[in-house]
Parts: structure tokens; C-alpha cells; sequence
């Protein structure tokens, strides 16, 4: 969904008091609502009625409530397209006034995950008995010098951090596979080594084809940099050519959302703003695997919305695999068809994602 149009508001010029309205998302009992909530100014609250009606983009009015208290109005689209919602309030001597909100909604199908690929699905990556071991200095140092002298005479003294212990799995091509667990159980770590960027200690992990890695964000970006000169710059990290950035950079733009920005340095960008352009290069192709983790967690719900609309266009039209960490339950459960449970470093459990994201929350309750 895409919000919100500024509101009309009726003639005050002959009126004390007027309404206001706000464009929010609810979730209740797993349907999602577009949520019109009324704020009353100079009057009680309680002295209004309300009437809600709400018209499709050639002004056919599609539906009207009757009048009620309530100041809140949870409206469900009946189809993709543009709305009309008008809050109509009445006061007790019968004067009224009204504030519309525009509501254009790109689509109203929900997400549904795909079925599990068939056992002769092709394996895209094969993570087979790693292990990721980190060595911690037992002393702090206060000093270069001081670590230099403690290592050369021998005192310098470690212990050992195990991040995985003997992890494995497969996932298939055109799956969209999910790592939960608590922070601190290795989750990113995983998806490190699956990206490359770390060797692991022990086992070995096989990726085929190409990888779309969104896994710190910022990383790949020089902040000092216009966002557009980070647009090529981050595309040739991930192998793109600088004819290829060319013709899609409109596409990467629009994506985006940052129309009339792409000149201002990127240290000046918030860090809703560098995930939008991040996940817009990352997808401006399909990627054999596309990694992604928590970058949804930092943009709008509106912007997350169009992102997860996307990985749905990947993964049940393109082909890609999905591989998604998230602290997000409803996000895996909305996205995955496969998940992956790894607690303090130990896989804990791997299945269908209903059964392995209920006994997660088991465990958080």
C-alpha cells in the first residue's frame, strides 16, 4: 500500500472546532487493516458521531458505514487501486465537518508462501557441519606496545568463542529459507559465511550462483559520496557492470523513492533511507541467492511492505532463493517456507516454518 494524499477539510470559516485525520496499519488477529483514526479539535470527542464512507478513483462511492461513536475506522480494500475515505463528524447541534484521506493500494493479495521444492530440487547452497570458532584475548590491553611485548614473550593468552557448533542444512533453488533464534546465537554469523565474508573454522559451505548480500547496512556505501556515485559503486561490489547500472539507474531510483536526493552525500541520508537504495541495487537484478538481514527492519511499514512484495516477485516468479534473518516472527512466517532454528551456536531445530516458528515462540513466552 502506498499513503497517504493530504486530507480536505470542510469550510471552517463559520465553525469553532473541525477534524482531523491520520492514514496508520493495524493488525488484528492476522488481517491487516488500514487504519483511519479522527482527532477532534476545540470539542469534546464525545459530542461527535461518525460516518465513514470511501469511494474508488472514478468517485463511484463503494461502501458507507452507519453513524457511530467510535473515532476510528478500520477499513479493508476490496481490490488493488485509489480510495476516497471521507470521516464524516457531527456535532450535537447538528453541525458538521469532514476530512478526507487518499489510500492508494498496489495490491490486495497477501502473501502466500510457496510450496516446499521437491526433493530433486536443486541444492543452491549446502552448509555441511560448520563451525565458527572466535579467539578472545583474556587480557585487555591498554596499548599496542603492551599486546606486542605479551606476544612475543609468549603471555599472550585466548579463549575460545564458539559462534556455531556443527551446523547443516541445504537450502533449495527458489526457496525462501529463514534463520531465527535469540541475539548473540549466530544467525548473522551464518549468513556470513554463506555470503562469503567469513571462512568458516570447521565443515564447508557451497553456494551456487550469484549472491546479493544485504547483511550489514551501509556496508559497500562511502558515505562521504553522493548517493548517486553509490549506486556504481555498490553495483560493481556486486559484480554489476557500469552499463548495466546506466540502464537500470531510473529503475534503482524509482524504487527507491529518492527522487531529487541522489546528489546529497550519503552521510546526510537517515539509515531508512540507505536501506531503501541498498535493497533497490541488491534486487535491480535477480540474484541466483538474495541475503537478507534485518535491512527490512529499518525503513517504513509502507516501504518494508514493497520490499517483501518484491522477494515475493523473486521467489514465486524469478526463481530466486531467499535466505532471511529476522528478529521478526510475523515476517518469517509471512515470507518463509522453511526455517532454520539456531540458539546459542546450536541448531536447535529445522523445518516447515509454522512448525519451527511455534516452538520459537514457545520459548520467548
Amino acid at each position: 500500500m502506498a499513503e497517504t494524499e493530504p486530507r480536505n477539510q470542510g469550510d471552517m470559516s463559520t465553525r469553532s472546532w473541525w477534524i482531523d485525520a491520520e492514514l496508520t496499519r493495524d493488525v488484528i488477529k492476522d488481517t491487516e487493516f488500514t487504519r483511519l483514526d479522527v482527532t477532534p479539535t476545540l470539542i469534546n470527542p464525545s459530542k461527535l458521531k461518525y460516518v465513514y464512507r470511501y469511494e474508488n478513483s472514478d468517485g463511484t462511492l463503494q461502501g458507507e458505514t452507519p453513524t457511530q461513536n467510535d473515532p476510528v475506522f478500520l477499513f479493508i480494500p476490496p481490490d488493488a487501486g485509489t480510495y476516497t475515505i471521507t470521516a464524516v463528524a457531527t456535532a450535537v447541534d447538528g453541525e458538521e465537518d469532514y476530512a478526507s484521506v487518499t489510500l492508494r493500494v498496489e495490491s490486495s493479495e497477501p502473501f502466500t508462501r510457496p510450496a516446499l521444492p521437491d526433493d530433486d530440487a536443486p541444492t543452491i547452497i549446502k552448509v555441511d557441519d560448520v563451525s565458527m570458532v572466535f579467539n578472545i584475548a583474556s587480557e585487555r590491553f591498554n596499548s599496542l606496545k603492551e599486546y606486542f611485548i605479551a606476544m612475543l614473550s609468549h603471555e599472550l593468552r585466548f579463549k575460545e568463542f564458539r559462534a556455531l557448533d556443527h551446523i547443516s542444512f541445504e537450502v533449495k533453488r527458489g526457496e525462501a529459507f529463514g534463520l531465527v533464534g535469540t541475539n548473540g546465537s549466530g544467525k548473522s554469523t551464518m549468513l556470513k559465511i554463506i555470503a562469503g565474508v567469513l571462512d568458516a573454522t570447521e565443515g564447508s559451505c557451497q553456494v551456487v550462483g550469484s549472491i546479493a548480500p544485504l547483511i550489514e547496512l551501509g556496508a559497500g556505501f562511502d558515505a562521504e559520496l553522493t548517493a548517486a556515485e553509490n549506486i556504481y559503486l555498490n553495483g560493481a561490489l556486486l559484480g554489476y557492470k557500469r552499463e548495466f547500472i546506466e540502464e537500470h539507474f531510473d529503475d534503482i531510483v524509482e524504487f527507491a523513492e529518492l527522487e531529487g536526493f541522489m546528489d546529497m552525500p550519503l552521510k546526510n541520508y537517515s539509515s531508512g533511507m540507505v536501506a531503501r537504495i541498498a535493497f533497490a541495487i541488491a534486487t535491480v537484478a535477480e540474484p541466483d541467492v538474495l541475503i537478507v538481514d534485518e535491512t527490512l527492519s529499518v525503513g517504513d511499514f509502507l516501504f518494508q511492505k514493497k520490499c517483501q512484495r518484491r522477494i515475493k516477485q523473486l521467489v514465486e516468479n524469478d526463481n530466486v532463493t531467499v535466505l532471511l534473518v529476522s528478529h521478526s516472527i510475523d515476517l518469517v512466517e509471512h515470507l518463509c517456507d522453511r526455517v532454520c532454528w539456531i540458539e546459542k551456536g546450536e541448531m536447535r531445530m529445522l523445518g516447515p516454518t509454522e512448525e519451527v516458528c511455534n516452538a520459537y515462540k514457545s520459548l520467548e513466552k
